[in-house]
């Protein structure tokens, strides 16, 4: 009996093992010089379930739904304005045709746009950030362009921010393209 035990317990772990990005290190990319698209697709991909898991465990709707969207982005973008942060753009299929045109036309009412975030440290390590969310809802948001912002920390739980003109402060600076702030070019999705 004790055989079976024993046999049972390492499939299990070589089963858990083997599942991409949960048992597996995943090391950053340096930084300090040139990372193709390549490596950080490849380090993107041993995170991604880390940082998806994270998202969904609280059940917030987005934060369990956005996985099965499509990406906007082939890979996580360069950092940018969102506090040095790497973003891997998803779009619902509401807004999807009409945002990977990139040409700044309006998104449809009912567009959510969910980017991932983390932050790459030195010497390999790395950090999750938040789900950061944009969803369109219309009139209903004059004030802000008629986007709603809210996000969702990395252990599920729902992301404070000061009011809604907190993130607008920025997105405002892309007026001329319906608030929307997209991936950097070569990693936008064709």
């Amino acid at each position: 009996m004790k055989i079976r035990t024993v046999f049972g317990t390492i499939f299990a772990l070589s089963v858990w093992y083997s599942t991409p990005g949960f048992a597996a290190k995943c090391q950053a990319p340096d930084l300090s010089g040139d990372v193709s698209e390549a490596q950080m697709s490849e380090f993107y991909s041993c995170i991604q379930p880390k940082l998806q898991a994270g998202y969904g465990k609280k059940g917030s709707e987005v934060g369990t739904a956005y996985v099965d969207w499509k990406q906007a982005s082939k890979f996580p973008a360069a950092p940018g304005v969102h506090s040095g942060q790497h973003l891997m753009t998803y779009v619902n299929a509401a807004g999807y045709d009409a945002y990977v045109k990139y040409d700044g036309g309006a998104a449809p009412v009912g567009t959510v746009i969910a980017k991932e975030s983390f932050t790459i440290k030195s010497k390999g390590k790395w950090k999750k950030g938040p789900l950061l969310i944009m969803t369109k809802v219309g009139d209903s948001a004059s004030a802000t362009g008629g986007w709603e912002y809210t996000g969702v920390k990395p252990n599920g739980k729902k992301l404070s921010v000061d009011g809604p003109g907190f993130c607008h402060a920025c997105h405002q600076a892309y007026a001329h393209q319906d608030s929307l702030g997209y991936p950097i070019p070569n990693a936008r999705v064709n």
